[in-house]
This record gives structure tokens, C-alpha cells and sequence, in this order.
């Protein structure tokens, strides 16, 4: 198949031949149109969001977030105060037969309660995966397009080069060259046919792959857009690494479901713990279990820990790599355009009389392999800022589309950049003889509850985990005064303290 493919190509040189067409004419035009997008091709931010609709790579993350929300509700029909009220109504004045059944109604409750609260972290560990495993698989392919894109160029550069070759050879051929010279051409326009057959099927079978990764048989509907924008240097103008660090933990998707995996555990010690009041949990093996659910407690206490130094030391790796390939690029631009200039004066001197077209040949071909360095160089780097975006946690702005604000200016304007105290505060409600606290913040969606700790006596201490409702709790009747202080907790494992005098 291979030595077909480079006979069609040889035998497309001798048409190339019979023509004796000059292509040296438009070569700058011809490269530059390379990183030209065309009408109707997708970007990488397009393609992702396809992924994200098609993609079947994380339907066993979203099966068990779905498992996960169905023990919730499992849960949440064993805690069930009706059910609870009618075994009560059943076992009250009557024989002894049912005490048991009444007390076990009673005392289980507890257990219940860190049940429903033991499954709702893990609904939440579940849904975090499955962000987590689509932010990867949206990583991946980033990687097959911005690597399509450099081949789908690399084998236009090849063809040009070619079609450069074929027009010298019969050039050669025309004035009569040595058969040597002839021939030691010939062998560099084979090898560089087999050179495109082989990178030809490296780019068939990434085309193959991201058909596979957006679940999809249909190439013509998600062609790939060219990007024409160069990255550079300024894009991590005066970045503040540390706070890049507390930024990427912040929106983690992975850390966050470590520390809802350790508050599963923690429910998980109470469950057990209580379980000592039901006659299921009393037996000879509740000491053995409390110790099995506290070694658990402390895994999942350790996991969070090396999951947020694994994300603020990734984030670092990502921006060190990011850096040096914005380094490598501005090198080989410069080298790029450097002889491009070179080509254009030595063509200008060949059409003056001054320099031999073969000299203006051999500078045009060294102009395209600069250009293909450069290339190569420039998608390395886009690939190496969605390797930082993935690593930050963050959607910078410049992935698959146009070059704009440095990373620092994009965060900074994020409400998720910086978070304190002062970013919350409790709000207090009066309607109908019942006070309502609740939480009122611009950056509520960090929040996973907030306890409320009363100084005001005679008033218990409350918490709410539900954020539609703003994490409010009822207080009985209309207090002239409430005060105390609301513990906020957010889902990256961070904790303010809020003070409240209303």
C-alpha cells in the first residue's frame, strides 16, 4: 500500500514536470494561508462542547454519580418521619411484641440521619469524578487537535516542497544536468514522498481518534479550524504563582471530591458510632467496625491532603512547561521569519539578474522547514496552555480561540480568584412572626454549608447544606436579637468564619 501511494505521488511530480509552472512566486502567501481558518470549520472550544454532548468515555463517571444520587434517595426513604410516626402509632399500648420494632424506630434515627449525610458527600465525590474525567477527556482532545492541525500543515509544507523539487528536476532535466545530480534529487524527493506517506497515516488515524472521542462516524460535520494567533511571553506577564496555586485547589475539581470523600468518612465513624443504640449495630463486631471507619477516616484525610499538593504542584509543572514552550516558539518564529526575508531578497536578486534560480530554490526550501519548525512549535505551545487551563482549573481564554488578556488579569477578574470572610454574610428575614438566616454572597457557589452557632441563649445551633435555598435556617418565632457566628464551608475544604449581630 505504502509503495502505491508513493508511486501516485511520483507520478503526480510528472505532471508537475510537464507543466514547468514556477511555484516560487507565491511561496510566502501559500505558507502564510496555512494558519488561515476556513469558513465553517470548528475550534477547539466548539469541539469540546461536542465532545461533552456525544462523549460516551465518561458514561461509567456518570453511572456512578447516578448510582450515587439513587443512594441518596435510599437513604433519605429509610430517615422517613411518616414511616417513623406510624410504627410509633402502632407499637404505643400495644403488646411488647412490638416495643422493639419502636425503639428501633427511635433509636436508629441517628444513624439514619449520617446515612443520608454519608451518601450526600458521596453524590457529591461522584459528581466531582465525573467533572474531573470530562475536564481529562476534554484535555485529550485538545492534545489530537491541536496534533491534527500540525500534521494537516506539515503535509501541505511537504507538498510544496515537492511540488519546489519536481519543478527543479525538470529544470535539471531540461538544461541537460549531470544523470548524478538527477538522480540524487529523485532520491530526496522519494524519501520525502515516504515521509508524507507516513506522517499521511499518522494524521488519518488522530482524525480517527477524536471521531472516536466525540462518538461520532461523520468527519465532514467537524472539520478543524487553523489558528493563525501566535502566543507569546506576555500571556504570563507578572503572574502571582502562589496565588495561581490557592486559585487552581479552589476550583479543583479533583480536591474537591476528596474532601467531600472525607466528610463521607467522617458521617461514616458517626453512622458507626451509632449505631451501638440500634439492635443491628450491637454485636460483637462494633469495635472492629468503629476501627475499620476511622482507618477510613484517615486514608480519606490523607488523600485530601496529597490530592492539594498534587494540585498545586501540577499547576507549577504545567506553567514551567508552558513557559519553555513559549520560549521555543519565539525562537523558531524568529528563525521563520528570518528566512523568509532571506528567500524574498534572494528571489529578488534572481529575478535581477544577480542570483541563479537554484539559489533562490534552495532558500525557498529552507524557508518551508523553518516554517514547518515553527509550526510545530506554535501548536506545542497552545497544547502546553491547555495542558495549564487543565491544571489551573480554569478556562483561560486564549484555548482555541484568539490571544487576549494575560493569565493574571483573567483570574484576577474571576470571583472564585480570592476568597475571605468578608465575602460573606449572613442576612436575616422576618416574615409571618418566623425569622429566616441565610447566606448572601456573590461567590455562594463555592459554599457546601454552613453552620450557624447562636451566642444568643435559649437558641439552638442550626446548619443547611441546601444552597437553592442560600443555606437558610428557620429560628422559631422573631428574636429581638440574633447573634453568633456562621461556620461557611466550602467544597475545597476551606473554612470562614462569619460573625453575625442582627
Amino acid at each position: 500500500m505504502k509503495k502505491l501511494l508513493i508511486l501516485a505521488l511520483v507520478l503526480s511530480m510528472g505532471v508537475a514536470q510537464a507543466e514547468l509552472v514556477s511555484p516560487l512566486p507565491n511561496l510566502k502567501p501559500d505558507l502564510e494561508s496555512m494558519l488561515q481558518n476556513s469558513a465553517g470549520r470548528k475550534n477547539l472550544v466548539e469541539m469540546k462542547k461536542v465532545a461533552n454532548d456525544r462523549n460516551t468515555d465518561v458514561d461509567v463517571a456518570f453511572e456512578n454519580y447516578l448510582i450515587a444520587k439513587k443512594n441518596i434517595s435510599v437513604a433519605r426513604a429509610q430517615f422517613n418521619p411518616i414511616t417513623t410516626g406510624q410504627l410509633l402509632g402502632v407499637a404505643i399500648g400495644l403488646s411488647y411484641f412490638w416495643a422493639p420494632i419502636a425503639i428501633e424506630a427511635v433509636t436508629s434515627i441517628p444513624t439514619k440521619i449520617y446515612n443520608v449525610s454519608k451518601n450526600k458527600y458521596l453524590s457529591k465525590v461522584a459528581y466531582y469524578n465525573l467533572q474531573d474525567a470530562r475536564a481529562q477527556v476534554n484535555n485529550e482532545l485538545a492534545h489530537l487537535y491541536y496534533d491534527i492541525l500540525t500534521h494537516e500543515v506539515i503535509l501541505k509544507t511537504i507538498d510544496q516542497e515537492s511540488s519546489i523539487l519536481s519543478y527543479q528536476e525538470a529544470k535539471w532535466v531540461d538544461r541537460k544536468f549531470s544523470p548524478e545530480r538527477i538522480a540524487d534529487l529523485k532520491k530526496w524527493e522519494l524519501r520525502l514522498g515516504m515521509e508524507r506517506v507516513d506522517i499521511y497515516n499518522m494524521y488519518v488515524a488522530e482524525l480517527a481518534a477524536i471521531r472516536t472521542l466525540i462518538s461520532t462516524t461523520d468527519g465532514s460535520k467537524y472539520e478543524l479550524a487553523q489558528i493563525s494567533t501566535l502566543l507569546d511571553k506576555s500571556i504570563t506577564t507578572n503572574l502571582d504563582q502562589g496565588k495561581l496555586q490557592d486559585f487552581s485547589v479552589i476550583n479543583s475539581d479533583k480536591y474537591k471530591a476528596s474532601i467531600n470523600l472525607h466528610r463521607a468518612s467522617i458521617a461514616n465513624v458517626k453512622q458507626v458510632q451509632w449505631s451501638i443504640l440500634s439492635f443491628a449495630g450491637l454485636n460483637f463486631s462494633y469495635k472492629r467496625r468503629i476501627k475499620d471507619a476511622k482507618n477510613e477516616e484517615n486514608i480519606a484525610d490523607l488523600r485530601q491532603q496529597s490530592t492539594e499538593l498534587e494540585v498545586r504542584t501540577n499547576v507549577l509543572l504545567q506553567l514551567n512547561k508552558l513557559d519553555s514552550s513559549l520560549d521555543v516558539l519565539s525562537n523558531y518564529n524568529s528563525i521563520s521569519t528570518e528566512s523568509l526575508q532571506m528567500y524574498a531578497d534572494t528571489y529578488e536578486s534572481f529575478q535581477m539578474g544577480q542570483l541563479s534560480e537554484d539559489s533562490a530554490i534552495e532558500t525557498a526550501l529552507g524557508a518551508i522547514r523553518d516554517f514547518r519548525s515553527k509550526v510545530v512549535a506554535h501548536y506545542a505551545a497552545w497544547s502546553a496552555l491547555d495542558d495549564f487551563s487543565n491544571s489551573a482549573n480554569f478556562d483561560v481564554k486564549e484555548a482555541g480561540t484568539v490571544a487576549s488578556a494575560p493569565v493574571q488579569g483573567q483570574i484576577e477578574t474571576n470571583p472564585l480568584y480570592q476568597l475571605e470572610a468578608a465575602d460573606f454574610k449572613v442576612v436575616r428575614k422576618d416574615v409571618n412572626g418566623s425569622t429566616t438566616l441565610l447566606l448572601s454572597s456573590p461567590k455562594i457557589g463555592t459554599v457546601s454549608s454552613v453552620d450557624y452557632v447562636f451566642s444568643t441563649s435559649g437558641i439552638a445551633d442550626a446548619s443547611s447544606d441546601n444552597g437553592k435555598k442560600n443555606y437558610s435556617v428557620m429560628v422559631a418565632g422573631s428574636p429581638a436579637k440574633l447573634a453568633g457566628t456562621a461556620m461557611v464551608k466550602l467544597d475545597n475544604g476551606h473554612e470562614f468564619s462569619v460573625k453575625f449581630d442582627l
